[in-house]
């Protein structure tokens, strides 16, 4: 089976960087550049995306997260910080799921917990066939001004085609394996109030996928978590307003070296 490939930098606790749908690791480098010095950062494509083209992506998420883990393990890292933005967060709440002693603290990014309507079931099967059928370039166009924020558009188009240029290196296998992985998740809404390790909720305000009354929804159902609000970003806030992710994730990894030394 041809392995799952990671990116890795820096010294410290273990960070771990999922990323979103339908882009690739390169969503984390600003964080992979800012906290170098403060974390040994992982940051894996996943299958069917990235480096990681070749690589077949299992059927479920929580398999997914088993082998991420398994990777992570390969890599001398028996427990880590575990930040996931989007499809990222699905795969952080499966970690929970199948290996709940790795997870040291969590980064929720512009994600939710609970499953997917049938409607919203629906429209990722569409997607996913869409990909079988005709490929995936149609993604490159499409997606991002459905996710990103009016501002980033306006003001940094760097980042758009910085987003446009991760979407390109997506294979229809991954898009359609990804899509139907998503579309069966379990409700993780359960495991909130269960989460006992630090936590925050980061979410881009201008998100048109997940709104942020949702997000501190699910901030307030996990005891200790805090809520950070990013203006002036969309789905994407690690590459829309990367300096704000990364002061979030830099706090975030102190104050889980203050509780747990």
């Amino acid at each position: 089976m041809t392995q799952i490939i990671f990116r890795t930098t820096g010294n410290g606790p273990a960070l771990l960087l999922l990323h979103a749908f339908p882009v690739t690791s390169a969503m984390w480098s600003s964080q992979l550049d800012a906290l170098c010095d403060e974390a040994n950062a992982l940051a894996p494509d996943l299958p069917g995306f990235g480096a990681s083209s070749e690589a077949a992506m299992p059927s479920t998420l929580d398999a997914l997260a088993l082998q991420i883990y398994e990777g992570s393990r390969e890599r001398g890292i028996d427990r880590a910080v575990v930040a996931g933005c989007s499809m990222g967060g699905y795969l952080a709440f499966a970690m929970l799921r199948v290996a709940p002693q790795f997870v040291r603290a969590l980064a929720l990014i512009n994600t939710k917990a609970t499953a997917d309507t049938e409607p919203a079931r629906a429209k990722r099967l569409a997607l996913a066939e869409r990909a079988e059928r005709e490929g995936c370039a149609f993604l490159v166009d499409e997606w991002p001004p459905g996710a990103l924020s009016p501002a980033t558009f306006a003001h940094n188009l760097a980042a758009v085609a910085g987003v446009r240029a991760m979407i390109e290196q997506a294979t229809p296998q991954g898009v359609s394996a990804a899509q139907r992985a998503m579309a069966q998740r379990p409700d993780a809404s359960a495991l909130l109030a269960a989460i006992s390790v630090p936590c925050i909720v980061v979410h881009g305000l201008d998100d048109p996928m997940i709104s942020g009354a949702d997000a501190q929804s699910m901030a307030a159902a996990i005891t200790g978590a805090r809520f950070i609000g990013i203006g002036a970003a969309g789905h994407l806030p690690s590459v829309e307003q990367p300096a704000l992710v990364s002061a979030a994730l830099r706090e975030l990894l102190a104050r889980t070296e203050q509780l747990q030394a």
